[in-house]
């Protein structure tokens, strides 16, 4: 048993690696694809690049629904989003402290907010006792989605040239992807395809490893999403902003942090609902509220000082350790 264990737990350290590292390829290949066809960098930026960094929480959610492990597919999304405010941005305040901008205040912090609004209210028995994500419902959160990033494009393209780099979290490294010249076809297919596979196998080891240490040691499918999935998938989120913040460039960090955690409650629980209804394990309504508070708590701060220090930071990586030993302690 321990020497399963341990295998499986390399297993998911390396599909953790394929995963980062494919979403990582795939942005790399299609955004200059796109650059050589004269998409807009500022199209590129605020769907293929941002969608990157939502990609493995994306690749394995949906390889958990498609495994019938629904709950995993929940729990990595709450468990994400807390993970980037507490970890990530905790983190990131404590190599320096983040400064926020108020158009970051007045745009991307309701647009968050409505993501969890949705989830709050299809989760709850408002209208229904089932406290499943219906089909419908999945749909609703991807017509949100196309509407979240329609809307930051229509601004980008109203917003000063100058400007358009810094209009929205979302939109980190755009500039690279300017029309490239010196352009390769197969060189960035095979960029692209590279990056899906490494996706896909990446997503099916992480998930594989997940079920066994599920059916090994009797855990529930949405701690494990809350804990060893979340902490995963939020690696391309943590290293983005740590680097950040190392650059002294503080707005992408916290940009980057509200984006994801848009885009997971929008594009991930969309696509993977829209599969197949997820049902909402009553163990996982501790953690949403948890969620709820964390953003609020991270709202107030940002509202009232503008940036977060580094005794701010401190305390969010503190009070992240002690969620993840109050989840794995409950479970």
């Amino acid at each position: 048993m321990m020497l399963a264990a341990v295998g499986w737990a390399l297993l998911l350290a390396f599909g953790v690696l394929l995963l980062v590292k494919g979403a990582d390829i795939l942005v790399e290949g299609g955004g200059r694809t796109a650059a050589y066809l004269g998409v807009s960098s500022v199209v590129i930026g605020l769907t293929l690049v941002s969608f990157g960094t939502s990609l493995p929480e994306l690749g394995s959610s949906v390889n958990a629904v498609l495994k019938s492990k629904g709950g995993i597919s929940i729990g990595n999304v709450i468990g994400s989003n807390i993970a980037n405010v507490l970890l990530v941005l905790g983190l990131s305040a404590l190599i320096r402290p983040i400064s926020v901008e108020q158009k970051a205040i007045k745009r991307e912090i309701p647009a968050m907010f409505g993501a969890i609004g949705l989830l709050f209210l299809f989760v709850s028995s408002f209208y229904s006792d089932r406290h499943v994500i219906e089909r419908w419902e999945g749909l609703l959160l991807l017509v949100a989605f196309v509407s979240y990033i329609v809307f930051f494009i229509w601004i980008a393209y109203k917003a000063k040239d100058e400007e358009a780099a810094e209009i929205s979290s979302v939109d980190v490294e755009f500039e690279v992807f300017k029309r490239v010249k010196d352009f390769d076809w197969k060189t960035n297919i095979a960029k692209i395809l590279i990056g899906i596979l490494g996706i896909v196998i990446g997503s099916e080891l992480m998930i594989r490893a997940a079920i066994f240490y599920i059916d090994e040691f009797h855990l529930i499918e949405g701690v494990v999403g809350l804990t060893i999935i979340a902490i995963s998938t939020s690696l391309p989120e943590l290293a983005a902003s740590t680097v950040a913040s190392y650059k002294n460039q503080s707005g992408i960090s916290f940009g980057n942090v509200i984006g994801s955690n848009t885009f997971n409650i929008l594009m991930v629980l969309g696509v993977s609902a829209s599969l197949t209804p997820l049902a909402f394990s009553p163990e996982l309504y501790s953690s949403l509220f948890i969620m709820l508070f964390v953003c609020i708590f991270l709202t107030t701060i940002i509202h009232f000082r503008k940036k977060i220090s580094r005794l701010e930071g401190t305390l969010m990586l503190a009070a992240y350790f002690v969620y993840l030993y109050y989840i794995i302690y409950m479970a």
